[in-house]
């Protein structure tokens, strides 16, 4: 497993966490909905941790601090649609507005980084660096999973990585 698996595999947690939002579907019971961007949000939260702390200084390190901040940028662009989210009422045009937004931003940053940013990093990456990559990230992850569970009452946001020791 590679260094850059497990936010791969964070992107196909948000690819399964924005499908479960239908658009046509009414927000249902009082707090499904809320419950669902909660969730939504956490996997946010995490993947932009493991990114800010082990991603982003890698980007500087081998493709200049303007790349690393291009994506810094991208991660503030996604916190703000969150937040602003937070503040709508589920559902309504406004919120799906936002929540599109949000989702097309998410997307894109999916594809940049699967198609082009892994394998680049990956390339300038000896073995060695990448097992310990992996293992920091690996870590981390477990670590605000952890946190997250705490916080949302034990639910388990996503299952644990097939490279967990």
């Amino acid at each position: 497993m590679g260094p850059f698996d497990i936010l791969a595999e964070l992107h196909r947690e948000l690819e399964d966490r924005f499908a479960a939002f239908v658009p046509d579907e009414e927000p249902g019971e009082p707090g499904t909905w809320d419950e669902r961007a909660e969730e939504l949000a956490e996997v946010l939260r995490v993947h932009a941790q493991l990114e800010e702390r082990h991603l982003y200084p890698l980007l500087a390190r081998v493709e200049g601090r303007a790349r690393a901040r291009e994506e810094s940028e991208d991660q503030l662009t996604v916190r703000e649609l969150l937040e602003e989210l937070s503040e709508l009422q589920p559902g309504d045009d406004e919120w799906w507005a936002r929540f599109t937004a949000l989702e097309d931003q998410v997307v894109a940053h999916v594809r940049e980084q699967e198609a082009e940013t892994f394998p680049r990093l990956a390339a300038t990456l000896e073995a060695q660096e990448q097992d310990e990559l992996h293992q920091a990230i690996l870590i981390l992850r477990e670590e605000l999973v952890s946190r997250a569970d705490t916080v949302l009452g034990g639910e388990r946001l996503f299952e644990a990585s097939r490279g967990t020791p």
